[in-house]
């Protein structure tokens, strides 16, 4: 299972490890809860595609790879954009989905579990590579510890620190480790 849940607090570097990682890949899928399509754009280019789950409507120019959802609060539209992008990429694909603390600001955690199964389950069909971000501490502890059942591996971020929660690979062992192995961790855990 190449998938994984990464938690940390904010400004911790969820993002930088992210990018870091995804500039590896041909086909990027992110889906944003927390900043604009022209955001990620800026930080990331025009190679990647950009599900907007945060703008609330088209209010920039929108580009050929960027889907800017009406009503993101309708997790429905993430699912048809997230379904729309696949139809258009040939080969391998890794999602972001950051973060799914967004989400969670204005849905139950059962509408966003059945997104989550939606997303994960197109996932593991077609092979593909996911990391899914949840802001720790930003919702109450039942949503968070509702969201992590889904997931294989689960790593925490810290400004010093990773720590493995939960691994699917035997090579990587739950425990604390230092930060610089944060990207090799991340990298071995989405390993088919």
């Amino acid at each position: 299972m190449s998938f994984l849940l990464l938690l940390g607090q904010p400004g911790v570097g969820k993002c930088r490890l992210i990018e870091s990682i995804v500039n590896n890949y041909e086909n990027v899928v992110w889906i944003t809860t927390t900043y604009t399509a022209e955001k990620i754009r800026k930080k990331l280019g025009d190679k990647i595609w950009v599900i907007d789950a945060f703008s609330w409507g088209p209010k920039i120019e929108i580009r050929e790879k960027d889907y800017i959802l009406t009503n993101p609060v309708n997790l429905n539209e993430i699912s048809l954009a997230f379904s729309k992008v696949l139809d258009k990429i040939e080969g391998d694909y890794i999602v972001v989905l950051n973060s799914i603390s967004g989400l969670a600001a204005y849905n139950p955690l059962q509408k966003v579990a059945n997104l989550l199964r939606v997303l994960i389950t197109k996932i593991e069909i077609d092979k593909a590579k996911a990391i899914f971000t949840l802001v720790s501490g930003a919702q109450d502890k039942q949503y968070e510890i509702g969201t992590m059942i889904f997931f294989p591996n689960i790593v925490e971020l810290f400004e010093r620190s990773v720590r493995v929660l939960k691994s699917s690979k035997r090579e990587i062992e739950k425990g604390e480790y230092e930060v610089e192995r944060a990207k090799e961790i991340l990298i071995k855990l989405l390993e088919n």
